[in-house]
């Protein structure tokens, strides 16, 4: 999976900004962050 250049905002408020990632075949990635960071939204 790849993202580029990510943006979402709501409500008016910026949650992701600029949001690079590659994820390949077989790899496990963990998303850390404190509340309201956007890792639900990611």
């Amino acid at each position: 999976m790849e993202v580029k250049n990510l943006y979402f905002a709501y409500n008016g408020n910026i949650v992701l900004k600029n949001i690079n990632l590659e994820i390949n075949l077989g790899e496990s990635v963990a998303i850390l962050g404190e509340n309201g960071a956007g890792k639900t939204t990611l």
